[in-house]
C-alpha cells in the first residue's frame, strides 16, 4: 500500500495492475514448479515446508558442483523479504502515527512530536519483528498464507472498485475491507475452536481466500448502490481527467 502512494497518476496506477500481475506470475509460478519437484528429489521434506528452498538450492547446486551458488541463490529471497519487511514498517508507522494519532486523536501534534513517535514505532514493530524471527512459530508458511490471502480479501475488492468503477464511495469501500476481513478471519477461528489449529475452516472445501474476496465484492457493491453517489467532482477528477 505504500508502494502505491508512489505512482505519479491514476491512469498509471490502473496500468500497474496489469503489469504486476504479470510480474508475480513470472516469479512465483516457477516456484509452485521447484516446490513440487522438490517433494520427488527430497522427500521426507514436507514436515519442514519453510526449509524446502534453501535446502533445494544447497542440493541442486553441490550436485553440479557449485556449492558457492546457493548463497546467491538464497540471497535473493532475502532480499525481497528485507524490502517488504521495511514497506510494513513504515506502514505501520504510518498508520498509527498519521491515520490514528494525528487525525483523530491529537490533529494539533507538532512536527517534531510526529516524527518522534514514528521513529519510537517504527523501532518497536522492527524489535517485535526480530522478536518473532528469533523464535519462529512451527509453521511459518501458514502465516505467510494467513498475512496474504487476509490482506487480498481485505483490500483488494476496494482498490479495484476505487480505481475502476466511478460509483464507488467511501462507505462501499470501507463495507468491503471489513467484510473480507471480517470473513476471512472468522473461518480461521473456527478452524481454531474446532481444534484444528492453525488451519482454518474449509466451507465446500474452498479457501478462506475464496470466501473472503467473494463477500468483500458482494457487501461492497451492495453498500455502494445502497448509500449516496461520490461528488461529481472528485469523479471528473480521477476518471475523465485522469484517463
Amino acid at each position: 500500500m505504500v508502494r502505491l502512494m508512489a505512482f505519479k497518476d491514476t491512469i498509471t496506477l490502473r496500468r500497474s495492475i496489469f503489469t504486476v500481475a504479470m510480474y508475480y506470475s513470472a516469479i512465483y509460478f516457477p516456484l509452485v514448479i521447484i516446490f513440487c519437484c522438490a517433494r520427488v528429489l527430497m522427500p521426507g521434506m514436507e514436515s519442514e515446508p519453510d526449509r524446502i528452498m534453501p535446502q533445494m538450492a544447497v542440493e541442486l547446486t553441490s550436485n553440479i558442483g557449485m556449492g558457492w551458488l546457493a548463497g546467491l541463490l538464497i540471497a535473493a529471497p532475502f532480499a525481497a523479504v528485507m524490502s517488504t519487511v521495511d514497506s510494513f514498517l513504515l506502514m505501520i508507522s504510518s498508520a498509527l502515527v498519521r491515520d490514528i494519532y494525528q487525525r483523530n486523536i491529537n490533529p494539533e501534534a507538532e512536527e517534531k512530536k510526529i516524527k518522534t513517535l514514528s521513529y519510537v514505532i517504527t523501532m518497536v514493530a522492527g524489535l517485535g519483528a526480530l522478536a518473532g524471527a528469533m523464535n519462529p512459530p512451527e509453521f511459518l508458511q501458514d502465516i505467510i498464507v494467513y498475512t496474504g490471502s487476509g490482506l487480498a480479501a481485505c483490500f483488494l475488492a476496494a482498490v479495484v472498485y476505487a480505481l475502476y468503477w466511478p460509483r464507488s464511495n467511501a462507505q462501499g469501500c470501507i463495507a468491503a475491507m471489513v467484510s473480507g476481513f471480517a470473513a476471512h478471519l472468522s473461518l480461521y477461528l473456527i478452524g481454531f475452536f474446532q481444534g484444528n489449529g492453525f488451519s482454518p475452516y474449509r466451507p465446500l472445501s474452498m479457501d478462506p481466500i475464496i470466501i473472503g474476496l467473494v463477500t468483500s465484492f458482494v457487501v461492497g457493491w451492495v453498500v455502494t448502490i445502497m448509500t449516496p453517489p461520490p461528488p461529481q467532482d472528485l469523479v471528473e477528477k480521477y476518471f475523465h481527467e485522469a484517463s
